[in-house]
């Protein structure tokens, strides 16, 4: 059994394990909000889905992943966005404005004024209530100092498609370097029982590291380890294998924000890797994965009550959390497992494209030097949506944008995913696009099918995540700039 470590989340303190994430150390607490909605400041917590829900302060630094911070030590956590506290939160009382009072952000809100002074100055309060972290945090010692790391081929995701590319050129002689999530990559694979090849010992292994930017055409990959305290990393491949897998889609109905609904990976990594209870009765959907999924929670101990298609939930009951699922009738549980559909985030491979706006071709416009491989070539799974949209469903919870205000863009004539973009900030903040670009694109094929097959998917631009300001400024000088 791992030691005990006390930690404090909102000046009051929690016992974790060393290792584990602060996320699994809050779930085991029984603690499951751990933010809110920018507008509306819905409860939200860790998902596997949203990264909002997951984005704190820890130790002063502002918007860190909980399910990325591991315990060695103790250490300060608090939610954000929230006046004048945690504890005391009166911004809670905008969850009682009416979703269509919000749409399309702050900039085009109905109450913003129009003359310019009083405008800055709207803009300015909105920004203080609406922050997700304290911008004036400073890190002390000394930079991080990047490194420029030059290989063969470089490797993303070690399931096994990953493993079995970073093999194949080990055996050929080539250097070969891993970059995975996990601490052992191929983490998810494991969990759900796959068996997994054995890596050459001459593959290096970037543990616990995102890569947050392709560019050049692949001639240059940029990845940063959890630990901000560690190097940003900027590899020259001579070949990038993307076999990043897939992650399951929420539900687009209503209640998908509650704290309580999370992934089959964020479900699998606290059951099976952190032995962390899911709740009292857990109900698992999926899109044919649900009973492995759900067989794999029961052997880790959670009490599965339910196991239906996806396609079945017609919404998720609860007010601050998970109360219960509606099926084929109501039931009553306080976890929500989602198994499907599936979708690889397409944002790496889109960045390798590298031309013009990016939106005329596919990752192989990039040449051989990246290919995409594994799952997460497959054709992507069909987005199951409800007969009839529910308008309190949320698109993409983090901004505050619901299908409703999605449904009121499109009737006005609008189903450029882009402009949609812009309009609604669907995508804008911390999830940059996943999965909530795949569930507007889904709600536009829906409503408006004549349109869809023209419209090309937003903008995936590097950083993608992963990033803090210190790591990035101790990248200074391994990069040549364009000329």
């Amino acid at each position: 059994m791992n030691e005990p470590v006390s930690f404090f989340w909102n000046g009051r303190p929690v016992t974790g394990q060393a290792g584990e994430s602060l996320a699994a150390a809050l779930w085991r607490a029984g603690i499951r909000t751990t933010a809110s909605t920018r507008k509306r400041h819905r409860p939200l917590g860790p998902s596997g889905s949203f990264i909002a829900g997951c984005l704190a302060g820890v130790e002063g630094r502002p918007n860190s992943r909980l399910d990325r911070v591991f315990l060695a030590e103790p250490v300060r956590a608090t939610e954000q966005n929230t006046w004048p506290s945690p504890r005391f939160d009166l911004l809670r009382a905008a969850r009682l404005l009416p979703a269509r009072l919000v749409y399309g952000g702050f900039e085009h809100g109905a109450f913003a004024p129009r003359h310019p002074r009083l405008f800055t100055a709207w803009e300015r309060l909105l920004a203080f209530l609406a922050g997700m972290g304290d911008a004036t945090h400073v890190e002390e010692g000394p930079l991080p100092q990047g490194r420029r790391i030059a290989v063969d081929v470089l490797v993303v995701g070690g399931g096994v498609a990953g493993r079995s590319a970073a093999n194949a050129a080990a055996a050929e002689g080539r250097s070969v370097a891993l970059v995975s999530l996990s601490r052992e990559p191929g983490s998810f694979a494991r969990a759900v029982g796959v068996e997994l090849p054995a890596l050459d010992p001459r593959v290096e292994i970037f543990g616990r590291t995102e890569v947050f930017g392709i560019y050049r055409k692949g001639g240059l990959v940029a990845a940063a380890p959890f630990d901000p305290g560690q190097s940003a990393l900027v590899f020259t491949p001579g070949r990038t294998v993307l076999a990043l897998g897939r992650r399951s889609i929420p539900p687009l109905v209503r209640g998908t924000h509650l704290p309580g609904v999370v992934d089959a990976h964020f479900a699998l990594s606290l059951a099976v890797d952190a032995g962390v209870a899911l709740g009292g009765r857990v109900v698992v959907v999926g899109t044919g994965a649900e009973t492995l999924i759900a067989t794999r929670l029961k052997n880790a101990g959670a009490n599965v009550v339910a196991v239906a298609s996806v396609g079945k939930l017609r919404g998720i009951l609860g007010r601050n959390a998970v109360t219960g699922a509606v099926l084929d009738r109501r039931i009553a549980c306080d976890c929500l497992v989602h198994a499907g559909p599936w979708r690889a985030d397409p944002g790496l491979g889109f960045q390798a494209m590298a031309e013009g706006l990016g939106q005329l071709g596919t990752s192989t416009d990039a040449g051989s030097s990246v290919s995409v491989i594994g799952a997460a070539a497959t054709a992507p799974d069909t987005i199951p949506l409800p007969e009839r949209l529910d308008a309190d469903a949320y698109v993409c919870p983090c901004m505050d944008v619901t299908v409703g205000e999605v449904l009121h863009r499109i009737r006005e004539g609008e189903t450029d995913l882009e402009v949609l973009k812009r309009l609604t900030s669907c995508g804008m903040g911390p999830c940059q696009g996943f999965p909530c670009w795949e569930m507007l694109a889904a709600v536009v094929a829906k409503e408006a099918p004549q349109a869809a097959q023209a419209v090309p998917r937003p903008s995936h631009r590097a950083p993608r995540r992963a990033l803090t300001v210190a790591q990035a400024a101790g990248l200074h000088g391994l990069v040549e700039p364009d000329r």
